[in-house]
């Protein structure tokens, strides 16, 4: 068979460059090229752009590349991150799927006996032993890849030509994931040489989880509940979830709109990431596979199944991770319902009081004590001790809001003053911890008089 460079996971790419001493071969000036483009493919794998290697212009360039596979196996081995390995093993073998359904039959018959899948053409299919496909397919878990909805006939399965290379991905990505273990001496060898390439390659594994994190789209993360964050955190540094977080996971991504592609990205760090089995788990809880599509656990059910690592304030007022992610986004209502629902909670002032009411805090509000703030004509901004701290929730003519209130002083005030109701979540949090581990916080603040007494509208937080 010709090209293999482009398969150089088969055995026959292998032999190709057989006999040769690995622990030689690191230090060969001759094997210089070789081992920068290992690099190179590590580098454009992570990163998606395998394409853009190019291809060996003859039979030496060819060895090359050969080379250079198996030098990046050396690294990955001695390396061991998860995140990069998965990277580069799903990348890989997407790879070699584009390129496969473009080869002919023959070729397509020679690479799946190499992988160790016999198939023989009948016609325009493949048939495949039924033995041999239940352990190709192991992972392959969805309805249409069970025995009984292929159809066995004599023992034989029949497949046609995209099946069979989706089959044969399968087997790849297996492949690329197990690594050789290095001998001792080798791998601190290969950590010693290839150090500096191994730090660039775990930043751009970062960089592609980052990536995979912003396409997600509308998400904001910032409004997310802490059990959501806390395994997103988990996860990106290559933490196996027990199954029930990645269930949280899956169902609250998919609640807020997220496709199962852009999902799936963001399992592939983890360390038993197997695609096809991640695949059809995002798939079959999203409902593009099951006739039903899951619903969010509710707070009560992620705290019995140890999902919940302990609430914040705003916590303590919900009873559904959702509902954190809905009352995180008060400050994306229009501006004349934010101000109705800071009157309803007030219940005083007048119309023309709430309507000139400033929502946002300026970017310039200049730092004063809290006395000098009671006496300035705009924001301030005032670093503060908090004394009293309440999350409240509320049902106002028909409206449930999460608010809560809180006290201020600082040691130019002789006691503390209260603030207008705060629903903003983004900044009334950083009062609850403030008050919660007896520390100071910075506050842009507003004076205002509401009815007879003087009040703080808090602009700022944290």
């Amino acid at each position: 068979m010709s090209d293999l460079w482009r398969y150089p996971f088969l055995p026959d790419a292998r032999k190709a460059v057989q006999g040769l001493e690995l622990e030689t071969l690191l230090d060969d000036p001759l094997c210089g090229e070789a081992r920068a483009l290992a690099i190179e493919r590590l580098n454009a794998a992570i990163s998606d752009s395998l394409d853009e290697l190019g291809a060996p212009v003859d039979a030496r360039d060819e060895e090359t590349y050969l080379l250079s596979f198996l030098f990046s196996r050396l690294i990955l081995s001695a390396q061991a991150d998860s995140k990069v390995i998965n990277w580069v093993a799903l990348t890989e073998a997407l790879r070699a799927e584009a390129t496969l359904n473009l080869e002919t039959a023959a070729v397509l018959v020679h690479v799946s006996e190499q992988l160790g899948v016999p198939v023989k053409m009948v016609g325009k299919s493949f048939q495949v032993d039924y033995t041999v496909y239940l352990t190709a397919t192991k992972n392959l878990r969805t309805g249409r890849w069970k025995l009984v909805n292929r159809g066995v006939v004599d023992g034989k399965v029949m497949l046609d030509q995209r099946t069979l290379v989706r089959v044969l991905r399968e087997i790849v990505v297996e492949h690329l994931q197990s690594l050789p273990e290095l001998p001792e001496g080798l791998g601190r060898k290969v950590l010693e040489r290839f150090s500096p390439d191994m730090e660039v390659m775990q930043e751009m594994a970062k960089e592609r989880q980052e990536r995979a994190l912003r396409e997600l789209g509308r998400l904001d993360f910032g409004k997310a509940p802490p059990c959501f964050n806390g395994h997103l955190i988990d996860l990106q540094a290559g933490v196996n979830l027990p199954h029930p977080a990645r269930f949280f996971l899956t169902t609250f991504l998919t609640a807020l709109g997220q496709e199962p592609d852009g999902i799936m990205e963001l399992y592939a760090t983890a360390p038993d990431f197997k695609e096809s089995v991640t695949r059809y788990q995002v798939e079959h809880i999203t409902g593009k596979i099951s006739n039903a599509e899951y619903d969010t656990p509710s707070c009560s059910s992620l705290i019995s199944q140890g999902v919940c690592p302990g609430g914040n304030a705003l916590c303590r007022q919900i009873v559904h991770p959702l509902s954190y992610y809905r009352v995180m986004a008060e400050r994306e209502k229009p501006d004349d319902v934010r101000r109705e629902r800071l009157a309803l909670i007030a219940g005083s002032g007048s119309a023309k009081f709430w309507a000139h009411l400033p929502l946002d805090a300026p970017d310039d509000a200049p730092p004063r004590s809290l006395a000098a703030a009671l006496d300035a004509d705009g924001p301030s901004r005032v670093t503060a001790q908090v004394e009293h701290f309440r999350g409240i929730g509320t049902k106002v003519d028909d409206k449930y809001i999460c608010w809560a209130s809180a006290r201020l002083v600082d040691d130019t005030v002789e006691r503390s003053l209260e603030t207008l109701p705060l629903l903003q979540w983004e900044w009334t949090l950083p009062l609850a911890h403030a008050k919660e581990r007896g520390e100071e916080v910075e506050v842009t603040l507003l004076p205002v008089k509401l009815g007879e007494q003087r009040r703080l509208h808090v602009l700022a937080a944290g």
